[in-house]
């Protein structure tokens, strides 16, 4: 059974370090079989 994870990204930069590390791991939990979903808190602000 698959892991269900969200990543909340609270940097207000793109592609910068939060965004940068955020990345890294979805890409790793993906790699694993895990159901991802994000938000990007600053395009909500």
């Amino acid at each position: 059974m698959a892991k269900k994870i969200m990543i909340i990204d609270g940097g207000v930069r793109k592609n910068f370090n939060t965004a940068s590390m955020l990345q890294a791991f979805a890409e790793g939990a993906k790699s694993v079989g895990s159901d991802m979903a994000g938000r990007k808190m600053a395009e909500n602000i």
